[in-house]
This record gives C-alpha cells, sequence and structure tokens, in this order.
C-alpha cells in the first residue's frame, strides 16, 4: 500500500494543490497548512482512491484534491477502525473519526452531492509521530 497524491494548503478552498511532500508535526498536523493547529484529531484527512472511482462511476471527472484531503491512498480508509495506526513514510497516525461532506462540496459540486459521495468523503486521523511524507510512500498497519 502507498501514497498516490498529497495535498495542502494555507488558504480555504478545493481542489487543494498537490505537493510532492509535508512535514506532519505529532499533535499539530501539516505544517503550514491552514487546518494545522486547530483540532488534534482531525489533522489529516486520508480519502481512498476507490473514492474517486466511484465518484467517477457516476460522471463526475475530480482531481485529486477536490474533496479537500490531504492524502489519497491505495486502500480505502473506511475500512479501518477509529485506533487504528498506520506507518506513513516517517509519520506514524492514529486514525479518529469519519468526516462528513461539508457544505462547500454541495455548493462546488450540486445539491445532491454529499448524498452521491455517500460515506466516502475520507477518515481524520491525528499525527501520533511527525516526519516527512512523499508521494509514493509506504503505508503499514502497526
Amino acid at each position: 500500500m502507498k501514497v498516490l497524491s498529497l495535498h495542502t494548503s494555507s488558504d480555504r478552498g478545493f481542489p487543494r494543490p498537490r505537493v510532492e511532500s509535508f512535514k506532519l508535526i505529532a499533535g499539530y498536523g501539516i505544517e503550514g497548512d491552514r487546518k494545522a493547529g486547530k483540532r488534534e484529531q482531525r489533522a489529516v484527512l486520508l480519502l481512498g482512491k476507490a473514492t474517486y472511482d466511484h465518484l467517477e462511476s457516476l460522471g463526475f471527472d475530480l482531481p485529486y484534491g477536490a474533496l479537500g484531503e490531504n492524502m489519497v491512498l491505495d486502500l480505502d480508509p473506511h475500512t479501518l477502525e477509529p485506533g487504528t495506526k498506520l506507518r506513513v513514510g516517517e509519520a506514524l497516525l492514529e486514525v479518529a473519526l469519519y468526516c462528513t461532506p461539508c457544505k462547500t462540496l454541495k455548493d462546488r459540486y450540486g445539491p445532491d452531492f454529499p448524498q452521491k459521495l455517500g460515506r466516502r468523503r475520507g477518515m481524520l486521523a491525528r499525527v501520533l509521530e511527525g516526519g516527512i511524507i512523499r508521494v509514493g510512500d509506504g503505508v503499514t498497519w502497526v
């Protein structure tokens, strides 16, 4: 399993710009990200490629980052229970909670988009151990 895409921004809005790497800080989040330091259990939004595959099957042609995620993985994070720990690159993450679709997605992609997306918005994680994460880094259960 690996990291397919990384996204972060100091500004509001979607899609979030793609980056090749970023630094995670324990108990804080992504260095330079506008959401960093606000709520520890919501530090990083993990999304699986399967979410984009699902949306494509419904006629949506969206680039990675379009849903506000920080990481796109080649695994489905929705299959992970809260408390699951993942080693991603140099960092250690703990899956914390399900991310509900926000009003921005509804405004941008249509009033029925949240229903079409279903429970595939992603999982929020906290940073237990910081480090650098790069596109292509491995993802393992701890």
